[in-house]
């Protein structure tokens, strides 16, 4: 069971890349958006929960396995933030690389109360700052569509 749960909370073992582990990550979890997920609107919302079920489970579940909070090597939680930064747009490559840089910076710098909803214990604490900085992304890219549009 141990093993399947560090494979998913590792994204395939992306977690354990040295460097930039989250990035890797973010880039797995746009990769999985486009093969894997439609444009159709109402699917994406049942995707989105899903993958907000799956990461705070994977992520409780990988922190008493590696016995550390927030270990770097989950990075489930960034492939949920990763997909509520590009839901609801266009699949371009445009809004995926703005959604993709957004996502990292917000992630990264955890502006505003980013950075004290991550103090929240457990899978929930992990994966919830992660779709609040995807919010964000995504609310800027909404704004964005709309102007382009």
């Amino acid at each position: 069971m141990d093993k399947i749960v560090i494979f998913f909370s590792s994204v395939f073992g992306t977690g354990y890349i040295k460097y930039a582990s989250g990035t890797f990550g973010s880039l797995v979890g746009i990769l999985l958006w486009v093969l894997f997920v439609p444009d159709t609107y109402i699917f994406q919302i049942f995707v989105l929960a899903a993958i907000f079920i799956i990461s705070v489970l994977f992520s409780s579940l990988a922190e008493g396995i590696y016995n550390k909070k927030d270990d770097r090597k989950i990075v489930v939680d960034e492939v949920a933030g990763m997909w509520c930064s590009v839901a609801f747009l266009p699949k371009t490559f445009m809004f995926l690389f703005a959604g993709f840089l957004l996502f990292r910076i917000f992630d990264i710098k955890k502006p505003l109360f980013i950075k004290k909803i991550q103090k929240i214990r457990g899978g929930f604490g992990i994966t919830i700052d992660d779709i609040v900085a995807g919010i964000f992304a995504n609310v800027i890219l909404q704004v964005a569509r709309f102007v382009i549009y």
